[in-house]
Order: C-alpha cells, then structure tokens, then sequence
C-alpha cells in the first residue's frame, strides 16, 4: 500500500495583510476568511507550503469580479487563475510546491467597465486529504437524472438513438448506483451514459475533489504510448529497450480489454474510433488511474522488437508531478506528434510544391482574430500564385478546429464558386429549466438573447439560424486551381472535419491519412451550457447546435469521419525514426502525375 502522511492543522499556517492591517494567523482547514474588497485594492496572504504538497485556493467572489496570482518570495509568478464566471462564482487554484518557502496569494479586482467598484469575498485554503467523500445512493441518483433530463431536454443522444434506446441506456447505468460511492465511482458509471450520446463535443469530467486527490496521491505509469491498430506499443520511457514494445498485458488484464474499457467512457462523433484513440494515447497513464485506482506498481507483459518475446517486467509508478513533467518533456522533442504554432506554411517553387500545416483553427492563435488569419492565408496563396505552384498539401492532422468560420475562409480559396455549407443549423429550444447548474446560473435571458441573434422559431416550431448565418464564402481573388492533397487523422475534429467534409464535396482533393475524428456529416457544438452536479461535483459541457452539413456525396457511412483515398497508418517504427509515410505517398503521387504530363 502507498505510505501516506495526513498533514492537518498545524501543518500549514498562513499569515494574511492587506493595504490597512496584518491579519491574525489562520490554520488551513480549519478558518475562513470573509474580506470587503475594493477597486485598486488588492488582498495578499502570505503561506508557507510544503514541497510537493498539494493545495486548494477557493475564492468565492461576492459581487465583484477578482483574479488570483500566486508568486514566490522573489515576486515571480507561479500560477494564476480568472474563471469567465463574472462577479459572483468560485475562482479556484490549484497549486503544488516544488520546494517548501513562504508564497504569497494576490487577490485582485479587475479593472474593466462591467465591473463593479467594491464587494466582498470569502477565502479558504486546504490541503488533501487521503480519502474522498461518499455520497449516498439518493444523491447520486438524483444528480444522475438531472443529467438525464439536460441531455434530452437538449436532445443531445437523439441523433443517434430514438427516445427509448437512450432512456433504457440511462436506466441501465442508474440501476448500477448503490449507497457510499465516490464521485470517482460515480464517474466511472456516468461516463458511459456520456458516451452513447455519441457527440464528441460533450463531456463528462471528474470533480474537483477527485482532480486534487490524484494530484496529491495519483500513482501514475511512467510510459508514453501509441495506439495503432487497436494495439498499444510504448512511445517514450526512461527505458531506452522499452521503446517500440508492445503492452499485452496490465496488471493481469490483456491491454485490448483495457482499451475496450477506455474508448467506453471516451465521447466521438457517431461510431468514430480514430478520434478516441488519439485522445486515450494522450493521457493513457490518466485513464488507467481513473479507472482501475491506485497502484503502486505497474505489471506489465511486453513485446520487445528487439526480440519479438514477450517479457514481463515491474515498473514503479510516479507522482502527478513528475508524468506531467514527464509529459512536458516529450512534447517538446516530438514535433511530429504535437505542435507549438498553429500554421506553417512551406514552399518549393523547384518542385512546385507547397504544404500548409494547419494545425489549429482557433482564432486565439492568430492576431487579429479571424481577419489576421485571412491576411496569412491571403499571403501565402498569392505566394503560390506567383510562383505558379500546382501542388498544394493542406496537413490538418493536429487540426482539433476552433472557431466558427475559419474553414470557410481556407475553403474560399480552393473553389471557384459559392456553395452550400450546411444543410439546416438548429438549436432545440432558446431557454432551458437546468441553467442553475451551469455557467449561465441567473443569467437565462442573456442566454435567450445570445441565441436570438443567431436562431428564431419557425413556422414548423423548430429554432433554426437566421438566414444569412453560417453560410459559406465567395471565391477568393486568389483561387487555386492545382491539384489538392489533404492529410487527416484522428485529431482532424470539429472545425477541421467539416473543412474536409467540405473539399471532398466542392473541390477534386485527394485524402490521404486516417479517417477524421470528426463526423462528416455534422456535428453538435457552438455554444456550450458547462455544468456542475450539485452533488457529486462531476462536471461537464452540453453542445447546444447540431450542424448539418451540406454533403451531395453520401458515400461516407452515417456516424462516421471522412474515409481518405489513401489510408495510410504510421508504424510504430515511423513515429520512432521520425518518418511520415502519408506525406511520402504524397509526393509519389506527385511524381506519378508529373510523369504523365
């Protein structure tokens, strides 16, 4: 069993000063503070905190709109925190010491416009405690049919079940929920239910005392994978001879059905695969702790590619702290596998060859929003026309989407006329009954005003967008006529499945890659309620709109991504050596169609 020391009490005390007084000194889990703020007049508190501990800062805000920074005793930062929850809500940061020293907490009002000049808050500081609390069976019954009743009153889980195939879903995990479960438990029988809504934009997450407790007390597998074929080989470990092996086995359990298990609480796009195996291969190491507990040692059957035998070896398991550091490092020296910006953009005029790597459709990567991208897309494709470039490679296999839009405005340069983006947008209603658990608490009518400048209700009863929204754009100036190459994956999601949705039905692109994680034929996203149970504390997001996109070629099966020409899936010994065989069979095609010319 893990040793473990509960620090109570005395372990942490905490000296608070503000502009006027010192404080009296308070003992973390124990005292509360409750403190008048104002404009300009920030509070501090000063803590000494334990190496390698864990602590919870909660904040609630009463009336007035604060941030949270936490710096070390030189002022330099270490961690800050502004939930988009306005002046009232909880701001709550996490934070765990890399050595023990006296830290210092700033709360500060922020200074804009809606804010208000002076309120209050309340302030309390714990550690973590070895246990998790238990809730009992009403309860968690009763935060399980607040969900229910969220998803069908948003209809998410309709598109791909009729009422009473959902109902019986939920009724099925209900039944599972006894007296004294964690929300840990709890989540573990919810995630299911989650995932058969089959929407790869709803989420269903563990609560925040879950979160701390695995930060405080997570045992974690020190390895890095790759799922390839339903088969999980190591990526990076400490272990140079590990690398390229094939796990057969965890703890006794054959990896396959661990997988099984996986992809079981994992949301996609309809019946998708390719999507949850790149998020699983992430945070494998997160899944295994969530749903097999803690474990000092991790037991596991490989096979070595060296010898091709297996073998069975013991690897100790390692701190939240140190596999997120872990992890960090990895990302780093892999830029085959992740990526620091989000455009690159290379060209052979010799070859007449050009490659756009999108990686990311988010307008916060690009100054200037959505306009700043535009100018970069505007400068590279009359750089391509200039240099009489006919071969264009678009790379969206990181591309997880962003904001809507951005895929119109790649599209507009590779058509030469405007088509129809999606066949209707809908939302199922423009006010809710379950808005006191989410985001938009006391705030219904701003919701049913965000939502009327986009939708209104049809003569058939139906919220449908206005006409004129979401729709496609004209041509660009700078139209590319050559021939198309687009590369997909798993990650291709969202924003970046509907941009492959759309050249497959009004540009002669070629697909090359794995099938997109996103559906091709829609999905539901746009605005988002994100929720908290009351009870158990399990948090989430609800898609509000389902868009459908306008697809005259319906040879894709329902529920599924876009299926390249090419499907071509990387070895494990290409992700080892840095090779990219998608981007090879690229350029023979190239050649071959040179060739012919």
């Amino acid at each position: 069993m893990l040793f473990r020391i509960l620090l109570l009490g005395c372990a942490l005390l905490f000296w608070t000063f503000s502009l006027a007084q010192e404080k009296e000194t308070l003992a973390v889990n124990h005292n509360e503070v409750e403190q008048a703020i104002r404009m300009h007049e920030p509070y501090r508190a000063r803590y000494y905190l334990l190496k390698d501990r864990v602590y919870q800062i909660a904040v609630e805000q009463h009336g007035i709109d604060l941030s949270l920074t936490l710096m070390d005793s030189k002022g330099k930062l270490l961690a800050e925190k502004d939930s988009p929850n306005g002046r009232f809500g909880l701001e709550k940061l996490v934070y765990s010491p890399d050595s023990s020293a006296y830290y210092t907490l700033s709360i500060h009002p922020l200074d804009y416009k809606e804010n208000t000049a002076e309120g209050s808050f309340r302030l309390r500081t714990t550690s973590i405690t070895d246990t998790l609390t238990r809730f009992t069976k009403h309860a968690l019954e009763a935060d399980f049919m607040m969900l229910r009743n969220a998803y069908l009153e948003t209809r998410l889980g309709l598109w791909y079940h009729t009422f009473a195939e959902f109902d019986s879903l939920y009724r099925e995990q209900r039944a599972l929920i006894v007296d004294g479960m964690t929300a840990l438990n709890f989540y573990n029988l919810v995630a299911p239910f989650t995932m058969q809504t089959r929407e790869g934009h709803a989420s269903i997450r563990l609560s925040d005392e879950t979160n701390n407790y695995f930060r405080q007390y997570g045992t974690y597998l020190p390895l890095l994978v790759k799922i390839i074929d339903g088969k999980v080989y190591v990526l990076e470990s400490s272990d140079a001879t590990l690398k390229g092996a094939e796990i057969t086995a965890i703890n006794g359990l054959k990896t396959e059905d661990v997988l099984q298990r996986m992809f079981a609480i994992e949301p996609a796009d309809g019946y998708n695969i390719t999507s949850k195996m790149r998020w699983v291969e992430d945070i494998f190491s997160s899944y295994l702790l969530r749903l097999y507990g803690l474990c000092d040692t991790y037991a596991l059957h490989v096979i070595k590619p060296a010898t091709s035998k297996t073998v069975s070896i013991q690897i100790p398991a390692v701190s939240s702290k140190t596999y997120s550091k872990m992890r960090k490092s990895f990302k780093n020296v892999n830029p085959l596998l992740y990526f620091k910006e989000p455009l690159q953009i290379e060209m052979d005029s010799l070859s007449a060859y050009a490659r756009l790597t999108i990686n990311d459709f988010g307008t916060n990567w690009y100054p200037g929003g959505k306009a700043g991208f535009k100018s970069k897309m505007d400068s590279a494709f009359q750089k391509i026309h200039d240099l009489r470039i006919n071969n264009l490679v678009i790379d969206l296999r990181k591309n997880e989407g962003g904001a809507q839009g951005m895929e119109d405005i790649l599209m507009s340069y590779l058509i030469d006329k405007k088509y129809t983006k999606y066949r209707y947008v809908e939302v199922p209603a423009d006010s809710f009954s379950f808005t006191s658990m989410t985001d938009y608490s006391g705030k219904d009518s701003v919701l049913r005003a965000k939502m009327g400048r986009e939708f209104f209700r049809d003569v058939d009863g139906r919220f449908v967008n206005i006409p004129g929204t979401y729709e496609g754009l004209s041509p660009s100036p700078w139209h590319f006529s050559g021939r198309i190459f687009i590369l997909t994956g798993g990650l291709t999601f969202s924003g970046g499945s509907e941009f492959a949705a759309l050249a497959k039905n009004h540009t002669s692109a070629v697909f090359l890659g794995e099938e997109t994680g996103g559906g091709y034929y829609g999905n539901s996203s746009g605005y988002f309620l994100n929720f908290t149970l009351p009870n158990s504390g399990l948090s989430g997001r609800i898609p509000l709109i389902k868009f459908i996109v306008d697809t005259p070629d319906k040879s894709v099966p329902f529920g599924r991504g876009l299926i390249p020409d090419y499907e071509i899936i990387p070895t494990i010994g290409d992700y080892l050596q840095g090779k990219d065989p998608v981007l090879e069979q690229v350029q023979r095609l190239i050649n071959r169609a040179d060739r012919r010319q």
